[in-house]
């Protein structure tokens, strides 16, 4: 019988705690850059260049508290909405209202928020 792999190792306390106040620094720079993306979109682009839709985000490799902060995160920012956390807890479904390019939104996601979460977290 194959022993359990041991659990990460979690990085010490004041690196976890100079994670979180850089993800709360992240997630309002994430904000302000929503909003204002979303302002311009509301004032300058036409409806029918817009292209909403539905996105499949993989979150396998995260605990149901990161995939919880990282789809509220995702929710509060405006112009993406978390629809659906699957089952499994594997995917996230997920509404952009501007789909053009799904990979650069995709990346945003995992740059601008997923991986200060997991500064924080691991």
């Amino acid at each position: 019988m194959k022993s359990p792999a041991p659990a990460p190792r979690r990085r010490p306390f004041p690196l976890r705690a100079l994670g979180f106040v850089l993800f709360v620094f992240y997630f309002l720079r994430a904000l302000v850059v929503a909003n204002l993306q979303l302002a311009r979109c509301i004032l300058f682009e036409k409806r029918k260049d817009l292209a909403p839709g539905f996105l499949t985000y993989p979150v396998e490799q995260l605990s149901k508290l990161e995939i919880f902060v990282l789809s509220h995160c995702i929710t509060l920012t405006p112009g993406t909405t978390t629809v659906e956390v699957s089952r499994d807890f594997t995917r996230l479904t997920l509404h952009a209202l501007d789909a053009r390019d799904a990979e650069a939104t995709l990346r945003g996601i995992r740059d601008e928020l997923e991986a200060p979460i997991l500064r924080w977290t691991r």
